[in-house]
């Protein structure tokens, strides 16, 4: 059973964890799906009734997704899903640009047998989501697919660090990928996302970073573009 909050679905908390990283999860989930958009006000009243829980658990979970740069505070309409400016998004891109490449750099060397199989799969998780249209499930899979090579970096802080910025640019990057849905050119994502796979198999760093370097071009124009 769900209960409704001003257009939006929350499950009912269940389970043995604590309430208040479960409100959490679920808060970040939405968020991460774009069930809650960018400038979207957080009543904690209204999120604790739909959550089933207490509005402690609540607060604790916004204080948390506010560290994160998710949620901010804004004077007379309290906790909302922060909005990012054109200026804020590109320089979240220049440093993505500069930590991504980092990791490949130091990842591809290092990639395995069991890697190129999981590069494989979320290829065609790639492709299924492209083919239902499914933007939340796309960046999900595209995620995964970075990650395979960005994990062999063989550095967990630099890969938390890309991890928040995907995090706090995903409301965007949603609105990206349902633009280039409406405008029918989905092929140029699995092709980026292609590219990367069959040069990360490879091994081969400098094709790696060239699918990188595109696919953040890309994106970036379209920011640019919608934001302007």
């Amino acid at each position: 059973m769900q209960d409704k909050v001003a257009g939006m679905s929350l499950e009912k908390l269940g389970g043995q964890t604590r309430v208040s990283d479960r409100a959490f999860d679920a808060l970040y989930t939405a968020i991460m799906h774009g069930e809650l958009d960018a400038g979207r006000r957080l009543q904690v009243r209204e999120l604790a009734d739909s959550l089933g829980t207490s509005m402690m658990p609540v607060r604790e979970a916004l204080n948390r997704l506010e560290e994160l740069g998710l949620v901010e505070n804004l004077p007379y309409r309290g906790a909302v899903v922060k909005t990012f400016s054109l200026e804020e998004l590109l320089e979240i891109y220049s440093v993505r640009r500069l930590l991504e490449s980092q990791a490949v750099t130091l990842g591809v060397k290092n990639i395995e047998d069991q890697d190129i199989a999981e590069l494989d799969r979320q290829l065609g998780q790639i492709r299924e989501m492209l083919q239902a249209e499914n933007s939340a499930g796309f960046l999900d899979a595209e995620e995964a697919m970075l990650s395979c090579v960005f994990n062999r970096a063989g550095n967990q802080t630099l890969v938390a660090f890309i991890r928040t910025l995907w995090a706090r640019s995903r409301y965007y990057k949603l609105l990206g990928v349902k633009d280039i849905f409406a405008k029918d050119n989905v092929a140029v994502l699995y092709d980026e996302a292609a590219t990367f796979v069959a040069a990360a198999t490879a091994r081969d760093s400098e094709g790696t970073l060239s699918a990188l370097h595109a696919s953040l071009d890309r994106a970036e124009h379209g920011i640019r573009a919608n934001l302007q």
